[in-house]
């Protein structure tokens, strides 16, 4: 199956981002994320087995980190803004997420999980398609502001993520709440 750990984002976040979805320019071909399925990938896995979806479980059942505040930050892509493929919102205070990010990268290359080397934390928001014209893009997305709501971080899931013709579809496997 096709998984991923993430932290899922409040109904508040996922509203304020469904908000700043519709900011982005309108003169290229998105696919925009429902605002329901709007989170933070820690880890996307790809497709495991049922023997080392086992054993992601039992290691997320060890991890322990505190909960804590977090806020939405900037606007940014991937890979890179001579080629735009993915709008995001980045999520502060970074330093936290990449504590969580490096340590479930650790235990889960115990079991042979692949690294992630350029992992980025963000809330995507759009898929880019075809962009009209890059220049005004970036410019209309400089001019978008981020209001960076408070939020509290407390939990870390193991998703499953079915693909279909209308959008992936995600399924909690796992929560594990955090202290």
């Amino acid at each position: 199956m096709r998984c991923f750990i993430a932290i899922d984002l409040p109904a508040e976040i996922r509203n304020e981002l469904a908000e700043i979805q519709n900011k982005l320019p309108k003169d290229s071909k998105l696919i925009f994320v429902n605002p329901e399925n709007i989170h933070l990938t820690i880890k996307f896995l790809g497709e495991i087995d049922d023997a080392k979806t086992s054993k992601v479980k039992e290691i997320l059942k060890k991890f322990q980190f505190k909960q804590f505040k977090a806020k939405l930050s900037g606007i940014g892509v991937f890979p890179s803004t001579s080629f735009i493929r993915v709008i995001w919102v980045g999520i502060e205070p970074k330093e936290n997420f990449v504590k969580i990010h490096s340590l479930i990268d650790k235990l889960t290359s115990l079991e042979n999980i692949k690294i992630d080397l350029n992992w980025e934390n963000h809330a995507t928001l759009a898929r880019v398609k075809f962009i009209k014209d890059k220049k005004a893009f970036q410019e209309q997305l400089k001019k978008i502001k981020i209001n960076p709501i408070e939020f509290t971080v407390d939990n870390l899931k193991l998703k499953k993520s079915t693909l279909t013709p209308d959008g992936p579809v995600y399924e909690d496997i796992l929560e594990i709440k955090m202290v």
